[in-house]
């Protein structure tokens, strides 16, 4: 008895002329792209030599490359560890090793078994790696804008004043309030990836079902996930603390600066909100061990819903029910004010009717 066994067949003919196009697409893709970045460097580069500020240039150029590499740098290595977490702890003890994948003629190939396939047969390692440096570039190219916001918060020195409302330099608004402010919008979205990429590994790792028929999250994934969370309120909690010095940009259309609501609503709210942002946060790390749905989805509605009501129905309310009609009954004190003073200012006025008898205060002869 002869026992035959037959590896994976050799691709059809199309299928190579498909990924020569593919390649040579993303190949075009990468060549297109380094053809306008050496223009822009080129015209650059041109310009500044001409007024003889070659120098600035550079600068330029050194400032964007370090603020490149950095942020590179810390997103490549958040999102290759929760990756590799995924990747992992995703690896179920009790799934069988397929025998080799093999392309039959079918009219629609099933998605479960593409997905045990790619379960079992990629090289996990180098695709968590290859998948988390692709999202760090497009990360890092990002934020290389933000070259100047750095450079200032890097050499800053003190205004010499400080603002009335909470004693602190001018310099702090002018050159570290932007960099935290650039930080911690990169924070939010290196989780928000993290949390994207992760989630992809463990669905085809089969611990995250969603379809017509399933709908389930395992153990394992919402342990991960709850961690993630945990730390994404804690961003979110230094959030509200700078949106404290943010108040003072508030514009109401007649002053710039921290109105009477803002001080007296808006900034006991967001210190409220601050402490129930650390209390998701633990709450979320409590779940790692419980990994459940209740404790996330109770912080999630504490934190947003909380949000919604304190920092969005009650600062208006407020305005509208007290705020409004004192400065309308301003308003009114002051235009009769103004005519008092027009009136009784000693011209002919005063003494014209009772009306303007009773505003002047006098009794009339």
């Amino acid at each position: 008895m002869t026992i035959g066994i037959t590896g994976p067949r050799r691709l059809a003919p199309w299928r190579g002329a498909v990924m020569v196009l593919i390649i040579a697409a993303i190949v075009l893709s990468i060549c297109l792209i380094v053809l306008g970045l050496t223009g822009d460097f080129v015209v650059d580069w041109l310009w500044f030599s001409t007024i003889g500020y070659l120098g600035v240039f550079w600068t330029t150029i050194a400032a964007e490359a370090e603020v490149f590499s950095a942020v590179f740098v810390a997103t490549a290595t958040i999102l290759w560890v929760n990756g590799s977490i995924a990747s992992r702890s995703g690896r179920s003890p009790w799934t069988y090793r397929p025998a080799d994948f093999e392309w039959k003629r079918t009219d629609i190939a099933a998605l479960p078994d593409v997905l045990e396939f790619m379960r079992h047969r990629l090289p996990w390692p180098f695709i968590t790696a290859s998948g988390a440096s692709v999202l760090a570039v497009l990360v890092a190219w990002g934020e290389v804008h933000n070259w100047g916001v750095f450079l200032r918060f890097l050499y800053h020195v003190p205004y010499g004043a400080n603002d009335p409302l909470y004693g602190k330099d001018i310099g702090f608004y002018l050159f570290a309030l932007p960099a935290y402010v650039a930080i911690k919008n990169w924070m939010l979205l290196t989780l928000l990836l993290s949390a994207l990429f992760a989630g992809a590994i463990y669905w085809v790792q089969g611990h995250i079902e969603y379809d017509a028929y399933r709908r389930s999250m395992s153990p394992t994934a919402i342990a991960h996930g709850s961690v993630l969370l945990g730390f994404f309120f804690v961003v979110k909690a230094w959030s509200y603390g700078l949106d404290r010095y943010l108040l003072l940009y508030h514009d109401n259309g007649v002053v710039v600066g921290a109105s009477y609501t803002d001080i007296h609503v808006e900034l006991p709210v967001l210190w409220l909100l601050i402490g129930l942002s650390i209390v998701a946060a633990f709450a979320s790390w409590a779940n790692f061990r419980v990994r459940g749905y209740r404790l996330p989805a109770a912080a999630v509605l504490l934190v947003f819903g909380g949000s919604f009501v304190l920092s969005g129905l009650v600062p208006a309310l407020f305005q509208r029910l007290f705020v409004k009609p004192d400065d309308e009954g301003d308003a009114r004190r002051g235009a009769v004010g103004a005519l008092r003073s027009w009136h009784c200012a000693g011209g002919p006025e005063c003494h014209n009717g009772n009306a303007a008898r009773r505003l002047c205060g006098r009794s009339g002869a």
